[in-house]
């Protein structure tokens, strides 16, 4: 049954009550006026500003029992079915436990026009270009309208934009179309508490990536290379808290099952993120971070770092990934988000080199970039949150469709 907003005010206000006891006992009190504000915000149903999630950050670290305060959250949300108390931070919790979020109506002409702009100017030099569309938690916008009552348009806009490409000759893969072809539902593919999709989902990707080089691009990868029977997974049960969950409370949301994926077969790598730090050996040392999955450093999952990015740890700002056995092949730059943490490893397993960038971090010209590596083909691979961001200029993503 949906609960009432004077329930949803309730809770709020008991949940203040508690905290304001707790902020007694610290120096979390200095931050109090902008946790109540936030509260106030929440009540009012008005959208906290990015300053007041810092402050609201800062306030609840200095909390002596800031894990059970979360936790006491989560479990007061739960009870009362407030699955949209953090829709504008952390997301609406879906009726089957998935946290997801909920996208606005976006204009995509921006990010057409850069896009073919891109083209014109690879097209001069020779470079081919591929787009690839990431999903979201959900391949149907209508999924949050049965379930929320809500309006989406995350789909939409992706829809949007790769119609806008294929009549301007653009060549793109989407991603949700194979993902469906193969049997696999949108949640399948993703975490409950975190936004990123799964290790098995970016393998997949790269695989399909592959397959178009194959198919359009004039590549030879060797697709055997990513039969499953060739892989080793660890399975972890119930092992990991994500980024939204963290904000919701375990007792509210749980923790993230993860598979680790390695190949059954020998690799040779040399690697080289942002600052210069490279690192040799075989793709389970040098592209991924397996400490993460320690008990030592998991003893509080609020404080754990993230699975997710144990993947290319180094990070994809500016890195070189070099797969030694195959020196004679292609090189490819990916135009990435975070999501391509799991799906760059996989993909350098049939090609000679990828370099990345994430623009959001770039501070340099992309076009000067290209001009000055030896690139075969760009591939735009990005999630589709990152369409419309150039909305809002306060948006962390407001550049990743800035190609100039």
């Amino acid at each position: 049954m949906k609960k009432t907003n004077l329930e949803s005010k309730i809770v709020t206000a008991m949940l203040l009550v508690v905290i304001i006891a707790g902020s007694i006992w610290s120096k979390a009190y200095f931050y109090s006026d902008e946790l109540v504000q936030a509260v106030i915000e929440t009540i009012m149903n008005k959208k906290t500003t990015s300053a007041q999630l810092e402050k609201q950050k800062e306030f609840l670290d200095m909390m002596p029992f800031k894990r059970m305060m979360i936790d006491l959250n989560g479990t007061m949300e739960q009870v009362l079915n407030l699955r949209e108390l953090y829709k504008n931070s952390g997301g609406v919790v879906l009726e089957n436990g998935y946290v997801s979020g909920i996208y606005g109506v976006t204009t995509t002409n921006y990010e057409l026009q850069q896009i073919v702009d891109l083209k014109d100017f690879l097209d001069e030099k020779g470079i081919q270009l591929l787009y690839v569309n990431e999903p979201t938690k959900y391949f149907d916008d209508a999924v949050i309208e049965r379930d929320m009552g809500k309006r989406t348009y995350i789909n939409a806009n992706a829809d949007t934009l790769l119609e806008g490409m294929a009549e301007a000759g653009v060549n793109y893969i989407d991603l949700r179309e194979i993902y469906t072809e193969l049997g696999y539902e949108s949640f399948d593919l993703f975490y409950k508490t975190d936004h990123h999709w799964t290790v098995r989902a970016g393998k997949i990707a790269a695989e399909a990536i592959a397959a178009e080089l194959n198919g359009k691009y004039g590549y030879n990868i060797d697709l055997t290379l990513y039969e499953d029977e060739k892989f080793l997974v660890t399975h972890y049960e119930n092992a990991w808290l994500g980024e939204q969950g963290r904000k919701l409370g375990t007792s509210f949301v749980g923790l993230d099952d993860f598979d680790l994926i390695l190949p059954d077969y020998y690799t040779d790598y040399t690697v080289t993120y942002m600052g210069g730090n490279t690192f040799s050996g075989v793709f389970g040392e040098v592209l991924v971070y397996q400490e993460a999955y320690s008990s030592e450093l998991n003893s509080d999952v609020y404080e754990a770092l993230s699975w997710h990015y144990s993947y290319m740890a180094g990070g994809l700002s500016e890195s070189v990934v070099c797969n030694n056995m195959n020196l004679e092949g292609k090189k490819i730059l990916v135009l990435g988000d975070s999501f391509d943490q799991v799906t760059v490893p996989f993909l350098s397993l049939g090609v000679s080199e990828v370099q990345t960038l994430v623009l959001r971090n770039y501070e340099g010209s992309l076009r000067e970039y290209i001009s000055e590596h030896d690139i075969d083909t760009v591939i735009i691979a990005y999630a589709s949150i990152m369409i419309g961001a150039h909305d809002n200029e306060a948006s962390a993503n407001y550049n990743m469709f800035d190609f100039s």
